[in-house]
């Protein structure tokens, strides 16, 4: 790569600190910060992939959803959980990491008596309109 190739890519990384940044509340219970995204603060706006800490506090979870192209991945920080995929749970906790291809219905849940946080990394980034929400699958929490 060239120096001017750098220059228009931008040669210079931008440090964020999820500590600075604010919780967005998403419904009761999960909250997030959007690291880098569509709506990621001025200088970590991006298309091409997100990234948002996410906590749900005991006992809650995300809405059921699939992306229709987005591929979503969850690396699990503290506190254990399961993914939902379908009407199947899957255990996860610290060090985990959850690979879900588009199309996959899928949820996450706070163990009772735990708070869960995790980053959610979606390429290409999230957006509502590839976001689609739909009903839980029968036999599943709701």
């Amino acid at each position: 790569m060239s120096a001017s190739d750098n220059a228009l890519a931008g040669d210079a990384a931008n440090v964020i600190s999820p500590d600075k940044l604010p919780f967005v509340q998403v419904s009761e219970g999960v909250r997030l910060k959007e690291l880098t995204g569509r709506s990621a603060p001025a200088g970590a706006k991006s298309t091409l992939g997100s990234v948002a800490l996410f906590e749900l506090d005991p006992g809650h979870a995300s809405a059921w959803s699939h992306n229709k192209v987005g591929e979503e991945s969850f690396f699990i920080l503290e506190g254990h959980g399961e993914v939902w995929t379908g009407n199947t749970a899957h255990p996860v906790g610290p060090g985990d990491y959850i690979l879900i291809p588009p199309a996959v219905v899928r949820s996450i849940r706070a163990s009772k008596g735990e708070t869960l946080k995790f980053y959610a990394i979606t390429t290409p980034a999230w957006s509502k309109d590839d976001d689609v929400l739909v009903p839980a699958p029968e036999g599943t929490p709701k």
